[in-house]
């Protein structure tokens, strides 16, 4: 699950009588979320499945590896999601997710655990705008908060395929933590992606400005690349 933000955000639902399931197996060199690595910069086992229903509602669920702090630390997180995607024009899309981050077994003190309201808007399915708020976070990445309050997040990414195989991506994201850290801070990412059906390989260069230095792990900051390899299935019912 690489920071590919809206990009990898917004669903495109397309069943209209039937249900389309999609998913992924594979694995990254780096499991980065929001400019922070959940894996301190070691390698990560992924999974992810989506159900589309009739009517453009969907659920999802994402499962990852994790090692994001350097004593106690959960070994897995585990993520769902359920939501709505709307073609509003032939240009514009709008996508409403209510998504819950979870940590089972987490051996930490603090809870990691907290739940999203993700809206995003699309133009031509290459550009994104996404906003996110959460009223329970506590932690995020390696280190507890101070407080537990709101936090929030502004996103945009694009898209474009160079060929039928080749694409990049990219995006800029700001991360508002003042009621947990009181601070905020700035993550990007620029993304290749070569699709060789049913395989999917990312090469993706992610970034994230010094403000998260004074809080997170420094094994979990700085800008970093990352690979991630996945087989792709798709079928519908």
């Amino acid at each position: 699950m690489l920071l590919l933000i809206a990009c990898a955000g917004c669903a495109v639902a397309r069943a209209d009588s039937v249900r389309v399931f999609t998913g992924s197996v594979g694995g990254t060199s780096d499991f980065v979320f929001r400019g922070l690595s959940l894996t301190r910069g070691k390698p990560a086992a992924q999974a992810s499945l989506d159900i589309e229903f009739p009517r453009e509602f969907y659920v999802g669920a994402f499962v990852a590896t994790a090692d994001p702090n350097p004593g106690p630390s959960p070994k897995v997180e585990m993520d769902v999601w359920a939501g709505r995607y709307w073609s509003v024009s032939e240009n514009f899309s709008a996508d409403l997710r209510l998504s819950q981050y979870t940590y089972p077994d987490d051996p930490r003190r603090v809870s990691y655990n907290r739940s999203e309201i993700t809206g995003t808007v699309g133009y031509r399915n290459q550009l994104f705008v996404a906003a996110i708020y959460s009223p329970n976070t506590k932690a995020v990445g390696s280190s507890a908060g101070y407080a537990e309050g709101n936090a929030w997040a502004l996103e945009v990414s694009a898209r474009k395929a160079l060929t039928e195989r080749l694409s990049v991506s990219g995006g800029f994201g700001h991360y508002g933590l003042s009621e947990i850290y009181h601070d905020s801070y700035n993550y990007w990412n620029a993304t290749v992606t070569a699709s060789l059906a049913p395989f999917e390989i990312q090469l993706a260069y992610v970034g994230i400005d010094d403000n998260a230095e004074d809080h997170f792990n420094s094994k979990s900051v700085g800008d970093r690349v990352a690979l991630t390899a996945l087989w792709r299935f798709s079928s519908t019912r």
